[in-house]
């Protein structure tokens, strides 16, 4: 089949953009997915999770394109008969050509963000420029992932009551502030490598499911 394309976006750095990318890569790979990881942002930071693990290699084949800019979705193109799911880490600022570009061909936009007020402003952004990449691409749809969230907060209930009145799918699927997403990144792989990491394995398996319950893919 075709490549289903998922761009991980938001306008503000620091929000997890990596950290869910190789997480939902990990997760699709265990399911028998052929997964691509396209590291489009400078800082590059798949690549060097990826290059971590001196043992075991990273589940997913990563590629780094950040070079791309306003034409990485012709650069996308290439990949998608090789394919199953191709995950594309944008860098943070969507006014760059790259993360627009991107969604020119783009099924899902995955924004995750922190529950604080200046993470979520940006995600209100990134909706704008989704909404003009729609003249293009029809199809293209948003959903909102909280990451790094902190159990039984006002914060966190805060953030919940807030994105849920964006125009764009809030994931049931929550990802908490939990050791294991920093650890799985010292050991080149992902929680489901992290001893003790069953609660973050969790979290992952939860959102790929509903990941690819939006993108129609069983």
């Amino acid at each position: 089949m075709t490549a289903k394309i998922i761009a991980i976006g938001n306008q503000k750095g620091g929000v997890g953009k990596s950290t869910v990318t190789m997480q939902l890569a990990g997760a699709l790979c265990r399911r028998g997915f052929k997964v691509l990881v396209v590291d489009a942002d400078e800082q590059a930071t798949a690549t060097r999770w990826s290059a971590m693990s001196e043992e075991t290699p990273f589940p997913a084949n990563v590629v780094g394109l950040a070079a791309s800019g306003s034409k990485l979705h012709r650069e996308l193109q290439k990949f998608v008969n090789q394919y199953d799911i191709i995950l594309v880490d944008c860098p943070p600022s969507v006014s760059a050509p790259t993360p627009q570009s991107a969604f020119l061909v783009s099924d899902l936009v995955l924004i995750p963000t922190r529950p604080s007020l200046a993470d979520i402003w940006a995600v209100q952004e990134t909706l704008k420029l989704i909404e003009r990449a729609k003249a293009v691409n029809e199809g293209i749809q948003a959903a909102i992932l909280l990451n790094a969230k902190q159990p039984n907060t006002q914060l966190g209930r805060d953030a919940v009551e807030i994105l849920e009145g964006f125009d764009a799918v809030l994931l049931k699927a929550t990802l908490h502030l939990r050791q294991a997403y920093p650890q799985s990144v010292v050991l080149g792989g992902t929680v489901h490598d992290v001893p003790g990491g069953k609660p973050a394995q969790a979290e992952v398996e939860e959102l790929t499911t509903e990941v690819l319950s939006l993108l129609g893919v069983k």
